[in-house]
């Protein structure tokens, strides 16, 4: 995956690069973003977990994390929980997961057209513009959990910034009719433009989550310290 003109991490938009595993049927994904340096900040990775009613992220850097935890998570089990963890944290991390593209074609598609076609590493792809009406998409997916909340703070995005609830996603459809890149820029998400390439499909992915021990829950945090912006979730600084 990719970030063009990403501003959540500050200074000037780049492109930041990722990779990550997803099981799609289990709502379970693993990912790992390549954060750049920033004057003292040094590079480093973050690393994100994805369960469909809970996000891990271990930030690049835990000095500001309580001693002894590396992962900060947040649960979204209501039809209405991302209130409780504005600003929209699960709308950029799950902007960062395919699952949430997918399900909001699955579920609020309204119109497609054909844009084309292109080669990436030599493979041939059908191109198209998707547009998805989030009301309607979030009528329709019903599931409580971190991907309805990340829809619900996208529309809430689109409607302040743009008037609209119409959202814009760009799919290449492999030879074999699997959608094998996506592309959006979620509103609110701050990322940028995301590109995402699905590829190896079929691989098997163990569940492998982070220790109790060793997380931080952000309701914890923000009574803490206040405001948890996903920028420091991801960075820790």
């Amino acid at each position: 995956m990719s970030f063009q003109g990403s501003t959540l991490f500050g200074g000037t938009p780049g492109t930041i690069v990722g990779r990550a595993q997803y099981s799609f049927p289990r709502g379970l994904g693993y990912a790992a973003i390549d954060v750049p340096a920033l004057g003292p900040r040094a590079a480093g990775r973050a690393y994100l977990v994805y369960l469909p009613t809970r996000l891990w992220a271990k930030p690049v850097v835990s000095t500001g994390l309580p001693q002894g935890d590396l992962w900060v998570s947040a649960r979204f089990t209501g039809p209405r929980s991302g209130g409780s963890t504005t600003p929209p944290i699960a709308l950029v991390l799950e902007s960062m997961n395919p699952q949430l593209l997918l399900e909001e074609i699955a579920a609020g598609a309204v119109a497609a057209r054909s844009s084309g076609h292109r080669v990436v590493d030599h493979v041939p792809f059908a191109e198209y513009v998707v547009s998805v009406d989030l009301v309607q998409a979030l009528k329709t997916y019903d599931k409580a959990g971190a991907l309805r909340t990340a829809m619900q703070q996208q529309l809430a995005a689109l409607r302040a910034n743009r008037g609209t609830s119409l959202a814009r996603i760009v799919i290449g459809v492999d030879g074999t009719g699997r959608i094998a890149q996506l592309d959006s820029s979620p509103a609110g998400a701050k990322l940028g433009t995301v590109h995402i390439a699905l590829w190896r499909f079929g691989s098997p992915i163990p569940l492998s989550l982070p220790l109790t021990s060793e997380t931080v829950d952000v309701a914890s945090l923000q009574r803490s310290h206040g405001a948890v912006t996903p920028a420091w979730v991801l960075l820790g600084s």
